[in-house]
């Protein structure tokens, strides 16, 4: 396990308490940076354990824990010594799709002493060197229609983590509705899980499309009587769907959520299988 470090997002404390604010965007010239502030103290002890599901001093979810606190004991960070913060560094994410994400939804993930999220309108996937803010890895899937067609591009809001046969795996859903299963470390998708996609460019492992189960025995798509084709995906005329949020692992399985074709105002009674 990697030592910890102390740097942490953008966060306050109260006196009483110390809480993340995970949300907090910046933008900085009409670009957007993920910022981080350090305070030269000493490293946080990692052998202090929550039983939240997230050893002290990381944010393994979407919502900091298994229990969706969004809530860290740290206390490096007070009243007394906020005034002291310094920006360490910047880290761009402005080309990380065919142009500017302004919404940059993404709550980073914090991991045996890496940074993990997702950015721009691809959501590519990024590793990052708290200490530094060296990109260690990305991983950006290729264009697919199903991505020039998706209603949640730029709505990315991070990764999930588990473990698989000892190895810490990174999992996202894309805009396009697959499900990625990527080493932690090395930023290559992990083997024995998924299956290949019919898709140039497209892993041979660690991959899942998750339109052809629902699909399956779907009346609209039997009515429809077409060939399924993985690069196209549901015709609009049938419905949609994708995911914004990323998954979450329970017991050693990975649950998906979903998006709607439209967040508010439905026009539709049945828009997804």
């Amino acid at each position: 396990m990697r030592p910890a470090t102390p740097v942490t997002f953008v966060a306050t404390q109260h006196p009483e308490e110390s809480m993340f604010r995970s949300n907090r965007r910046i933008l900085e010239l009409q670009q957007v940076t993920l910022v981080v502030l350090t305070l030269m103290m000493a490293p946080l002890s990692l052998s202090q354990a929550q039983d939240r599901g997230t050893p002290y001093g990381e944010w393994r979810y979407q919502s900091a824990d298994s229990w969706g606190t969004r809530y860290s004991p740290v206390d490096q960070i007070d009243s007394s010594n906020f005034g002291n913060l310094e920006v360490a560094w910047t880290w761009q994410a402005n080309n990380f799709g065919p142009e500017v994400d302004y919404q940059m939804k993404s709550t980073p993930t914090y991991i045996d002493g890496i940074l993990y999220t997702v950015a721009g309108q691809r959501r590519t996937v990024v590793a990052i060197d708290p200490n530094t803010g060296e990109t260690l890895w990305t991983y950006r899937e290729p264009n697919t229609i199903r991505w020039e067609r998706s209603m949640r591009q730029n709505y990315g809001k991070g990764v999930a983590y588990g473990e698989r046969d000892g190895r810490g795996v990174i999992y996202y859903t894309s805009p396009a509705f697959f499900l990625h299963a990527i080493d932690a470390e090395t930023g290559r998708h992990i083997e024995d899980f998924g299956a290949p996609v019919a898709i140039d460019g497209f892993p041979q492992t660690g991959v899942v499309d998750l339109l052809p189960d629902l699909l399956r025995n779907w009346g609209p798509w039997e009515a429809w009587d077409q060939p399924y084709d993985p690069d196209y995906g549901i015709p609009r005329e049938l419905g949609f769907i994708t995911a914004s949020s990323p998954p979450i692992v329970v017991n050693g399985t990975v649950v998906i959520g979903n998006s709607a074709e439209q967040g508010y105002n439905q026009t539709r009674v049945e828009n997804v299988p």
